[in-house]
């Protein structure tokens, strides 16, 4: 659950206290598990990790970066190919440098597998912000992949 954490804050030991909070939760609503026909006991923390991430998030937002225009959403070939080159570990580790509200909607939409509007409603964020956040996200994690390809040459 700490891997989940980390996606969505900056260092090891703010990762570590929201997986401690969102145990703690755990453990406080473990009557309810089951109740809305959770697949598995690992999918119900799963999600109360993220949502517990996410609430960290809201109450941190005053201190992530200004909302940034809309651009275009497109992911080119080139970038695929990169990061299919460069092991997981070594992705992540580049994640944890991307800009908060970036790596957060990020993770929520590439990793967990959320819609825009989830994504949007989850973090109260307008749903263009949601995809400008995303596309820059993609931006930088191409721009930081390719300068880690070029360093390795």
């Amino acid at each position: 659950m700490l891997s989940v954490c980390s996606r969505y804050c900056n260092t090891q030991e703010e990762a570590e206290d929201i997986m401690m909070e969102g145990f703690m939760k755990v453990f406080q609503k473990l009557d309810q598990y089951g109740k809305r026909n959770e697949s598995t006991l690992y999918t119900w923390i799963k999600s109360i990790m993220v949502n517990q991430s996410i609430d960290h998030f809201r109450a941190h937002k005053k201190q992530y970066e200004a909302e940034v225009p809309m651009e275009s959403e497109e992911v080119s070939q080139y970038e695929a190919e990169i990061v299919t080159n460069l092991d997981a570990d070594h992705i992540m580790q580049i994640m944890n440098e991307m800009p908060e509200k970036q790596r957060i909607v990020f993770n929520l939409r590439e990793i967990e597998g959320y819609e825009f509007e989830e994504i949007a409603e989850m973090i109260s964020m307008p749903i263009n912000t949601v995809r400008v956040q995303l596309f820059r996200g993609r931006q930088w994690l191409q721009k930081r992949i390719t300068e880690e390809e070029k360093n390795d040459r």
